[in-house]
């Protein structure tokens, strides 16, 4: 056993950590990248954690992870996984010699790690930089992950789109048909992706076309084997890029296969992944299950909306009920509430509206249980 099983790497966009994961991996360890500006409190506790495990040395990432719950957990991933998802990722969306990846995604998450690995293993290169605002931050780059907001504001830029480009993958959660179609219509090279921290990023991937669902991740990728679970529509999913464990009790245990991702899914007749929802952000208003994504993607068809995040709160007559917080575009000079009322059911259009936090915005994408918390602790948000 080790009694530094995990080494704690501060990271920040727009710097390289892999100068300083590969020094770590040749002793025989793994690294755990945090961002420069977590708070105090929380790096205390992370550290504490850490301290606390004991494991074998294996080189590899540590990523905390919270998923939809709000509870950090350690998901311990292995070169060889990692090296599979960059193998099985290229044969989608090729990349190699001569490629230049945005670095857009911050590498104390998978999706930033994963740009790193796929340039250590194919032989590209990256570029460290400010987060793309304008297309011409993305001038002379041939690839870039995006989340939903980044590709908004993105687009909100006139100037042409970078004929560098040959990908833009898009994943990070659910987003609006609208946009994928503004996008594609504008000569984005738009491809939909689906994973997550314990399958090392993604795991289905495709070309997105006119027409085609926002529920559209793609099909799965090679050598990944994914299924539906028959009685909740469960994603379950199998294969090398599985990460090798997560830190429970202060040891590392062996993941479980096939691993139960709690996402909604199915399978198209063409064979392409379509993502529903989170089975555990799902609540039940009035006898009705309703999918906080469903909400999410209709206020992002908006024209007036970049991005939003709907949660559930207690309600005394429904059990439950949806409140949304967006953050806009243009201003309309209407409710969001009003306007999204003329399009969705009833029960589905939430009982209020409110303008992200800023703090929310900051991030890759916002937390549902952050904001749920913040309700629940009595904070007031601006209705808009």
């Amino acid at each position: 056993m080790s009694d530094a099983a995990i080494t704690i790497v501060e990271v920040e966009s727009g710097v390289d950590p892999m100068p300083q994961f590969e020094a770590i991996w040749s002793r025989g360890g793994r690294a755990l990248p945090i961002a420069r500006t977590i708070p105090a409190a929380a790096r205390a506790a992370l550290e504490a954690r850490v301290q606390a495990i004991r494991a074998e040395p294996a080189p590899g990432i540590v990523l905390s992870t919270s998923g939809s719950s709000g509870i950090p957990r350690l998901v311990d991933l292995s070169l060889e996984a990692m090296t599979a998802s960059a193998r099985a990722g290229a044969s989608v969306i090729p990349f190699g010699a001569g490629d230049l990846w945005h670095a857009s995604l911050a590498p104390s998450h998978v999706g930033g790690v994963m740009i790193l690995m796929r340039a250590k293993i194919l032989g590209g290169s990256v570029r460290f930089g400010a987060q793309p605002r304008m297309w011409s931050d993305l001038e002379g780059c041939s690839h870039v992950s995006l989340v939903a907001p980044q590709l908004a504001r993105l687009l909100e830029d006139r100037a042409p789109v970078p004929s560098s480009l040959k990908a833009v993958m898009l994943g990070g959660g659910p987003s609006a048909q609208a946009l994928h179609e503004r996008a594609i219509a504008r000569g984005v090279p738009l491809f939909s992706t689906y994973g997550m921290t314990e399958t090392c990023s993604q795991i289905a991937t495709g070309r997105r076309a006119i027409g085609d669902a926002a529920t559209l991740a793609g099909p799965p990728l090679p050598s990944v084997s994914i299924s539906i679970a028959p009685e909740t529509s469960e994603i379950l999913v199998d294969g090398p890029t599985l990460a090798r464990g997560e830190c429970i009790d202060g040891v590392l245990r062996p993941l479980t296969r096939p691993y139960h991702t709690r996402d909604a899914g199915f399978f198209d007749d063409r064979g392409r992944l379509h993502i529903v929802g989170r089975l555990d952000a799902m609540f039940i208003s009035g006898g009705k299950n309703i999918h906080p994504e469903v909400i999410e993607r209709a206020l992002c068809e908006l024209s007036c909306v970049r991005a939003a995040c709907v949660v559930g709160v207690p309600d005394a007559k429904w059990g439950m009920r949806p409140v949304a917080f967006v953050d806009l575009r243009t201003q309309t000079g209407r409710f969001i509430r009003e306007i999204i009322s003329e399009t969705l059911e009833r029960h589905l259009v939430p009982d209020a509206v409110y303008a992200l936090p800023p703090d929310e915005l900051a991030a890759t994408k916002p937390s549902r249980a952050r904001l749920a918390a913040r309700l629940a602790a009595g904070q007031r948000f601006n209705e808009v």
